[in-house]
């Protein structure tokens, strides 16, 4: 079926006393829509629209549309449809303006959110710690220098009272067996300087302990040298004599807290007094009671040879 509608044009419109009015295939166009969506309208309709027609029906060319007064509008007529191709490309800017928009969110929320530009999230976005380049505003207290007291030759327990009260840490006492053993040396020395609570470590003369054959030789050594006068290999040889071992014989002997020289001058001493003896007479003697030649020398000094 062909189509019978007039072609787009200006034609007397019968609903507004055939005043001239522009027909668009479809419908009319009437003057105050034509006004009032001009910026709205497509290039094309709003050229088609303001142009002036040809006449048409042998009917004057009508009067300029601003000439007539603008109707009221007519419900019956609505406003004329934007071609479809138009609504797509307005909802393609749309659709492009929201996602530019959305855009610009993300990105302002990115760089709330520490993202970089490079597709960076915060987890491997380099940190930069304030603390780390803040100046430390508490410095550490420098430590008072004191000297090391001097100890060798206390008793442990003393040795430490000295130390600890000199502002230094000393051992504890319990980690001595015998608090009463004499200090032999301490690190750092006596006079060194230290800081304030610098660890000294002590070395003190432990007692021995002693078996019970060199308990028994000690004692039965000290009471031969309290009884005659004996030189070491003397007294090692009477202890061997009593039974004891070598080892604890000679343990006795050296622990016997005898002074040989002296009892090297005691026993010239006996023998002058016992016979006259000649200086190498009274030495050979001396010699064979086994007494070491320096030990004779001083021996015979003390009782004028």
């Amino acid at each position: 079926m062909s189509n019978q509608n007039p072609a787009p044009g200006w034609y007397p419109a019968p609903h507004a006393n055939n005043e001239q009015r522009y027909w668009d295939g479809t419908q009319w166009i009437e003057p105050h829509v034509a006004a009032r969506t001009e910026s709205a309208t497509p290039a094309y309709l709003s050229t088609a629209i303001t142009q002036t027609a040809a006449p048409i029906n042998d009917h004057p060319t009508p009067a300029p549309i601003n000439d007539h007064p603008t109707p009221a509008p007519i419900n019956d007529h609505p406003t004329p449809a934007v071609p479809a191709e138009l609504k797509n490309k307005k909802r393609g800017w749309m659709i492009a303006g929201s996602v530019a928009a959305g855009l610009l969110v993300i990105g302002g929320l990115g760089s709330a959110l520490g993202l970089g530009t490079h597709g960076h999230d915060a987890a491997t976005a380099p940190h930069h710690s304030v603390a780390a380049d803040a100046p430390n505003v508490e410095e550490e207290a420098e430590l008072a220098v004191v000297g090391v007291p001097a100890v060798v030759g206390l008793p442990v327990s003393e040795a430490i009272a000295a130390i600890t009260a000199a502002g230094l840490n000393a051992p504890a006492v319990s980690s001595f067996e015998d608090p009463a053993a004499l200090v032999v040396s301490s690190d750092p020395v006596a006079g060194v300087e230290a800081h304030e609570g610098d660890d000294i470590a002590l070395v003190v003369a432990e007692k021995l302990k002693l078996t019970l054959g060199q308990q028994n030789a000690v004692g039965s050594a000290k009471s031969y040298i309290g009884f005659s006068d004996f030189s070491r290999t003397g007294l090692i040889d009477q202890l061997e004599y009593e039974g004891f071992s070598t080892e604890d014989a000679t343990f006795g002997a050296d622990n016997s807290g005898a002074d040989w020289n002296q009892e090297a001058a005691e026993s010239a001493q006996s023998y002058l007094e016992y016979s006259a003896f000649s200086r190498q007479g009274l030495y050979d003697q001396l010699a064979y009671e086994g007494f070491q030649p320096s030990e004779i020398e001083f021996g015979l000094a003390a009782v004028g040879y």
